[in-house]
């Protein structure tokens, strides 16, 4: 199984962003792969989610045409819980609409443990 996930930190006014692949072969053990990308900013909590959703998008677009992969998820650093929970129904939205499979917090471990390792 696949799975994509990105998650964010902002630290001395820079933003940095991890973006994952995760391959897991059930039984076998899996692996992953990383991309990094900083900016300069802050940026709300709001706007580093979207970007973070765009970027895992991105990335699901490169595995889908390039890499011929159909079956993965996106994983969604967002859950019912906390702040963030105020857009979920926008982001679900997003993601649906494009047509992918995704989870959300406590379920999104490709974004909330395998790319946040990264963001630190």
């Amino acid at each position: 199984m696949v799975y994509i996930g990105t998650d964010s930190d902002t630290k001395d006014g820079v933003t940095i962003y991890a973006t994952v692949l995760v391959i897991y072969r059930f039984g076998n053990g899996g692996t992953y792969f990383y991309t990094l990308h900083k900016e300069k900013g802050n940026g709300d909590m709001y706007f580093r989610i979207f970007k973070e959703v765009e970027m895992s998008l991105e990335m699901a677009n490169f595995v889908k045409e390039f890499l011929g992969f159909k079956d993965f998820e996106i994983h969604l650093d967002i859950g019912n819980d906390g702040l963030s929970s105020k857009i979920l129904p926008s982001v679900i939205g997003y993601v649906k609409g494009m047509g992918y499979k995704f989870k959300i917090k406590p379920w999104a471990f490709a974004a909330s443990k395998i790319a946040h390792r990264h963001t630190k």
